[in-house]
């Protein structure tokens, strides 16, 4: 599937960056996409099913784009789009991510494997190809992976989803690397569980799988005894598109929750500044 406009008219807002989020008609795609337009962000968003893409992109005002970003070449006609409409791409929000197959490992088939790599993995790489390009020429831009805390933690029953973020967490310090000297900051935000349909979707296949009779819980694994919620993780993202230092950027250890498969790893912020290595994250409060 091709990238189709739906919102061929452009958005009303006018001057404010312009930012690209992919996965925007998900749960946490929607909530990027709400913090950033109360911002003033010229945002456009991609997804693959029409309705609730249509609908988010109604309701912030935005451009909407309709594909499946693990085709090949959707990357770069996403990009050429947000060109044609805004003639910039200030930041992106790689956004779009599945769970995939939720049991043990042998009853994974390689094709669920592939297509949780394609879609958290491939895509991504496909993204930054398609985008950095064009944040070279403009001497500026700003990349935020959604990654997750399974991406730093071991989780059992979720072995293909937790080694794509895994890999998102070391691509995004990779290209980090490459590409901080041309004045573009990438970063990737790993939230513990957030409240969400795809954490429930989770709890409930693992109570299944593990002869509970109901969802599983992981509550017991979280100091401040609740789940991330979407504004949260948004409020982060929005920070490290729009506020965040521009000159530096050293990886956050932010103290919110932890993630389920262990009582040690709560969300990070992973970047790197000049291809310098930042060995010791500096510790933040944060209170709710």
């Amino acid at each position: 599937m091709k990238s189709q406009q739906l919102a061929p008219d452009g958005p009303t807002r006018v001057g404010g960056p312009v930012v690209l989020i992919t996965g925007a008609a998900g749960h946490v795609g929607a909530g990027l996409s709400r913090a950033l337009a109360s911002r003033g962000a010229r945002l456009v968003v991609h997804d693959r099913v029409e309705a609730p893409t249509r609908a988010i992109a109604d309701e912030v005002d935005a451009n909407a784009l309709l594909g499946d970003i693990t085709v090949f070449g959707e990357a770069a006609r996403i990009i050429e789009a947000v060109l044609d409409l805004h003639g910039e791409v200030d930041g992106i929000v790689n956004g779009a991510g599945i769970e995939g197959p939720i049991g043990p490992i042998e009853d994974a088939s390689l094709d669920e494997v592939r297509c949780v790599f394609e879609v958290n993995v491939i895509a991504m790489i496909a993204m930054a190809q398609a985008v950095i390009p064009v944040m070279r020429n403009q001497r500026r831009g700003r990349i935020v992976n959604i990654a997750s805390g399974a991406g730093l933690a071991g989780s059992a029953w979720m072995a293909p989803y937790s080694a794509s973020k895994h890999a998102v967490v070391g691509l995004t310090r990779s290209i980090a690397r490459e590409v901080a000297d041309a004045g573009i900051s990438v970063n990737a935000v790993c939230p513990g569980v957030v409240d969400s349909p795809m954490v429930d979707r989770i709890a409930t296949r693992i109570g299944e799988i593990e002869g509970r009779g109901h969802a599983v819980s992981f509550m017991s694994g979280i100091p401040i005894g609740r789940y991330v919620r979407v504004e949260e993780v948004a409020s982060l993202v929005t920070w490290l598109l729009l506020d965040a230092p521009s000159s530096f950027l050293q990886p956050r250890r932010i103290n919110r929750e932890a993630h389920p498969s262990s009582t040690s790893a709560p969300s990070w912020v992973c970047s790197r500044h000049r291809g310098r290595s930042v060995t010791r994250p500096q510790r933040v409060r944060c209170t709710t």
